[in-house]
């Protein structure tokens, strides 16, 4: 994976956003009093977080100890190998304090909570320098776990503040080859593969991943190092510290118009398998054609003979345009 230190905004904005590719930031948070804390042990760690507490409950999930440690589907896809309940920090701490002196405990994790309401204040001590203010962290907390490979729809910056983690990131070409679960049907709000660790898969029940895993790259990030996902990139993320792993994370997606968030691309998607699985064959390949051409393929030259006035759809919305529109469909979709 391409790793570069030093990174300034104006070089992150123009060279690694644009091109689509994973890359690792080493030390670019390495001066935050959160990665400092947490350096000095798993006391002083939950100690520092302790001081921003808000008292609300978070999310936490709790698996069994297994060989994967992984958040995951039980066998069969009839639910998950988890409990999840709210708790809060108090709780979570007094949990993974007491769980330092197993020595294979279950896994535990608080995951994804808002760092403004949560904890709020940590996030203005812990600044990112990439990105502007009003991108939302979000904390997860653990002891030893796996996610399995999954993709979000937005831009991702994660950053390691305890404990270590090793990431890896496959294209989303490789999706016909990760065993993925319904879309509707997962562990976590992403769609996820059904596998629960890449790595200690039976070539012989998943004999795909072996192409899958010809296209991943993957990387070991220690505290103060960070990692930029690009969007729809699969990301499976195993937390490699017994006792301790904290990471926080930043989402985020340009406006898609005016006054509207960019937040379509899963309904979007969910909508068409509705729209289009009762077709015949032949008839989705035809989808499949005017998809490529009036989802990803008309743009440019591809647009030359209609005039830039009354491109409609094809060309830039504003927001009573962009509004109209999403009106339409939803009175489609309620008729």
């Amino acid at each position: 994976m391409t790793e570069i230190s030093g990174l300034t905004r104006e070089r992150f904005e123009r060279e690694v956003v644009p091109a689509y590719q994973p890359v690792v930031m080493r030390g670019l948070v390495a001066d935050w009093p959160l990665v400092r804390a947490c350096g000095e042990g798993l006391e002083a760690g939950l100690r520092y977080v302790a001081g921003f507490d808000a008292g609300l409950p978070v999310d936490a999930l709790l698996a069994k100890p297994d060989a994967t440690r992984a958040f995951s589907y039980k066998p069969g896809l009839e639910g998950f190998n988890f409990a999840r309940d709210k708790r809060p920090y108090a709780a979570l701490f007094e949990q993974l304090w007491r769980y330092s002196h197993f020595p294979d405990p279950p896994a535990l994790a608080a995951q994804s909570a808002l760092v403004a309401e949560a904890l709020p204040g940590l996030e203005q001590a812990n600044a990112l320098p990439l990105l502007d203010a009003d991108v939302a962290p979000r904390l997860w907390m653990g002891n030893r776990a796996t996610v399995p490979a999954h993709f979000d729809d937005s831009h991702n910056i994660a950053c390691v503040a305890a404990g270590r983690r090793r990431f890896t990131l496959l294209p989303p070409a490789c999706a016909p080859l990760l065993y993925l679960g319904p879309p509707d049907h997962a562990p976590t709000p992403a769609p996820m593969s059904v596998v629960p660790d890449l790595h200690r898969a039976d070539p012989a029940q998943y004999p795909l991943l072996t192409q899958a895993l010809a296209q991943a790259v993957v990387a070991e990030l220690e505290p103060g190092d960070a990692i930029y996902i690009p969007p729809l990139w699969f990301h499976q993320v195993e937390a490699l510290a017994p006792h301790l792993n904290v990471l926080m994370n930043y989402w985020w997606r340009p406006d898609a118009a005016p006054g509207r968030p960019d937040d379509l691309h899963m309904a979007a998607m969910r909508l068409a398998m509705l729209a289009l699985r009762h077709l015949p064959e032949a008839e989705r390949e035809g989808w499949r054609a005017l998809f490529g051409h009036y989802v990803f393929g008309a743009q440019g030259a591809g647009l030359a003979h209609i005039p830039d006035g009354q491109r409609h759809l094809f060309g830039p919305l504003d927001a009573a345009q962009d509004a109209a529109l999403r009106q339409d469909l939803a009175a489609r979709l309620k008729a």
